[in-house]
């Protein structure tokens, strides 16, 4: 959602002349980059954050190149849908891939693709019809309005695309083998014993192909409050990344009118993501005690 509300005021900071393969490129790489760094951010990981947004904007480019390809070649009615489809489907698989490459197996890599390519699909075609329907029930005059039902678009599309790369994930791609009573998680490249909630070994960084019982994790007992922290954790990372995406497009666009506005809105855009980011943080630590 939050990307979609980024994408429409980048396409009206760029001007009229822009034209629709042009607006089809630019909502493809941006939503890419947002929805490549979803797993990032929740992991708390930079390293897959960063990844996962290059990939993502590259996977959302390509796919709207394809896109852009079929609304030049097919005359049918349905060629708007056909291109969004396309979009997305190219940009999930690039998603699921980079979801899995730290797994360092083929199998899971192309399970990851598969299932990027099915939710992007799936996702890009539920989306595009709640859009259509929603404006031609609702014909939206009210600013609000107009941006929540661009927005619903890409909380659809992202819901959709990471709940069956989630679903993925969770039967094969992360399935991991259940330590027994006593047995301590040793990495099996370099054998080094590794902490019970580690997803890696800290010693050479491979993925621990085992899992903790819960009784051996010792969560905490508000597993409800600390939901609520994970997800200002969460939205403080978000709100770092979304800031970061609108001082560039800032710097850019507004910096092709005057330098020195250009710069004003990258410091106004970095800012207000810095303020948000030690807000959420903050909250997420005051509630911390309570647990």
């Amino acid at each position: 959602m939050a990307g979609w509300w980024i994408i429409p005021a980048a396409s009206r900071a760029a001007g009229s002349g822009l034209s629709q393969t042009s607006h089809l490129l630019m909502t493809g790489a941006l939503g890419g980059l947002f929805l490549g760094t979803v797993e990032g951010m929740m992991e708390e990981s930079t390293l897959k954050t960063l990844v996962g947004g290059l990939i993502g904007l590259l996977g959302g480019f390509l796919g709207a190149t394809l896109g852009a390809w079929v609304l030049r070649s097919v005359t049918s009615s349905s060629s708007g849908m056909t291109a969004v489809v396309s979009t997305w489907a190219v940009a999930g698989l690039a998603i699921g891939m980079v979801s899995a490459w730290l797994e360092r197996k083929p199998a899971r890599i192309l399970a990851g693709a598969a299932a990027g390519l099915l939710g992007g699909a799936l996702g890009g075609w539920l989306g595009y019809q709640m859009y259509a329907s929603l404006t031609d029930i609702a014909k939206p005059g009210l600013w609000g309005l107009k941006r929540a039902i661009e927005g619903s678009t890409g909380a659809i599309l992202g819901a959709v695309l990471w709940f069956v790369l989630g679903m993925a994930e969770k039967v094969y791609i992360f399935k991991r083998r259940t330590l027994k009573s006593g047995e301590k998680k040793v990495c099996e490249l370099c054998h080094e014993t590794s902490a019970m909630n580690a997803w890696y070994c800290a010693q050479c960084g491979t993925v621990l192909q085992v899992a903790a019982s819960p009784e051996n994790l010792e969560l905490p007992k508000r597993r409800s409050l600390a939901r609520l922290i994970s997800a200002c954790q969460f939205l403080g990372r978000l709100s770092g990344t979304a800031s970061v995406v609108i001082a560039v497009l800032a710097a850019g666009f507004l910096g092709s009118i005057n330098f020195f506005l250009g710069l004003f809105g990258m410091l106004v855009a970095a800012l207000g993501g810095y303020i948000l980011y030690i807000l959420f943080n903050g909250l997420a630590e005051l509630l911390s005690p309570v647990l």
